[in-house]
């Protein structure tokens, strides 16, 4: 029966995720996570020709009869040049405080021939599809506590930006009260649905000494593979999972643990999913993971929420995330996660499952191409999440960054899409309801500084 083989999945996930030891990376330079994933492998597919013709390989070389193309093109057709160290209007000042930040824009569009407002829907932060869009306009200032100079330090990060994804990373788990940065927008359709808005979706302290790090505040989540920051992913686009599927922001209290070779491990309360400071909801659940290098290529991370989602929300809340990522080597990457999703306690209801799987393929032509693929399954199985009655969203995203300078990245793809509707009153979610599949395309560029 169906409850049956969720429930071993979800009890597997518990177990698993509590005895698996899953890796810890380096915190991204964005800051979108604790945990960054190197998804697009470093060696340019030139680790044979290392091998083979020694470190004499030079930029368009010919070392006895090996020739590197590794930094000028990699593959003729896609030309590329030295990028040399980025460009940063504030940089970091002599207290250690980074000021940076990011502008990025685009368009996205779908072969159905939908142009409003909410033409693209259910695609995540493209749903306009009638213009180009101002996506993020971010800045950002950093503080890092620095416990390996220093036996106790203190640090901070607050983040702002203002765009179309504004709306996207406000700290909308308020529902419809106005609190933090809920409905700070700029821009709205008649029917008051949001267009362009402004967020802070970050403002925490940070303490460290030895190997525990303590944030207090409103910070990302641990949770998944994608981010909401442009400059940490690979796609224009988002995936269902991430969107649907998981926090963006928590407000609360998480403690990071290092002190493990190759390991990292979590633990925290939070006020639920996508709040700040107020918690008039009575939010109460656990945040934490686990996360380990269990090879030079190969890292693991699981990350868990669970516990109490508060009166608005209503019932009770468990999702926990399985992220694997392996680099091929080559220039090839491989990512897979698995999420599941259970709210629970909704009186009379029954409760309500998502889960799905991501993959991802990545490959680094040179130094200023990449290729990557993304196929992902999303199963809102209840239809809960995406809003369109139970159902399988089946996404295939083919897409190309191009960077052409060391603050400049240009984001093109294509987004084939199919939904899969269950117990028959199932909705059609493209092109405003009158279709289940469609394709769409588009593009952005990111302009970091």
């Amino acid at each position: 029966m169906k409850m049956d083989w969720k429930a071993a999945m979800l009890a597997a996930a518990m177990m698993v995720g509590g005895s698996t030891v899953a890796s810890a990376q380096e915190a991204g330079y964005y800051g979108a996570s604790q945990v960054s994933y190197n998804a697009i492998a470093s060696d340019c597919g030139c680790a044979a020709d290392s091998t083979v013709c020694g470190d004499a390989l030079t930029c368009g070389s010919d070392v006895g009869g090996c020739y590197s193309d590794c930094c000028c093109g990699g593959m003729d057709w896609f030309g590329c040049c030295e990028h040399g160290d980025p460009w940063t209007l504030f940089g970091e000042n002599d207290c250690g405080v980074t000021i940076g930040g990011w502008i990025s824009g685009g368009y996205y569009g779908n072969f159905r021939g939908v142009n409003t407002n909410n033409g693209n829907a259910p695609v995540a932060f493209r749903q306009i599809s009638n213009a180009p869009t101002v996506n993020q306009v971010w800045l950002y200032a950093e503080k890092t506590a620095d416990a390996e100079t220093y036996c106790f330090d203190l640090g901070y990060r607050v983040d702002a930006v203002w765009g179309a994804d504004g709306p996207d990373t406000q700290a909308f788990g308020y529902g419809d009260r106005y609190r933090w940065d809920n409905r700070w927008n700029t821009a709205e359709t008649g029917a008051g649905e949001a267009l362009y808005g402004s967020a802070i979706p970050q403002a925490y302290l940070t303490a460290a000494w030895g190997d525990w790090e303590v944030k207090v505040g409103h910070f990302y989540t641990i949770i998944g593979y994608e981010v909401v920051t442009a400059p940490d992913n690979f796609f224009t686009s988002y995936a269902y999972t991430m969107n649907y599927g998981e926090p963006f922001t928590h407000g609360g209290v998480l403690a990071t643990y290092s002190g493990i070779e190759n390991t990292t491990v979590w633990g925290g309360y939070v006020q639920g999913w996508d709040t700040a400071f107020d918690n008039w909801e009575g939010q109460a659940t656990f945040l934490g993971g686990i996360s380990r290098d269990i090879s030079d290529s190969t890292t693991i991370t699981w990350a868990v929420n669970a516990g109490d989602w508060g009166k608005t929300n209503g019932g009770n809340i468990y999702m926990n995330s399985f992220v694997l990522t392996h680099d091929i080597g080559c220039g090839y990457s491989y990512v897979f996660q698995h999420d599941l999703g259970v709210q629970s306690n909704l009186g009379a209801a029954e409760n309500a499952y998502w889960y799905g799987v991501n993959q991802y393929l990545f490959k680094e032509i040179n130094d200023c191409w990449s290729a990557g693929i993304r196929a992902e399954w999303f199963c809102d199985e209840d239809g809960t999440r995406v809003g369109y009655g139970p159902g399988s969203y089946y996404a295939t995203t083919v897409g190309l960054n191009w960077k052409p300078t060391a603050n400049i990245t240009v984001r093109p793809e294509v987004r084939f899409e199919k939904f899969d509707g269950i117990y028959g009153n199932a909705q059609t979610p493209y092109a405003e309801g009158t279709h289940d599949d469609c394709v769409f395309y588009g593009f952005d560029a990111i302009f970091t500084f």
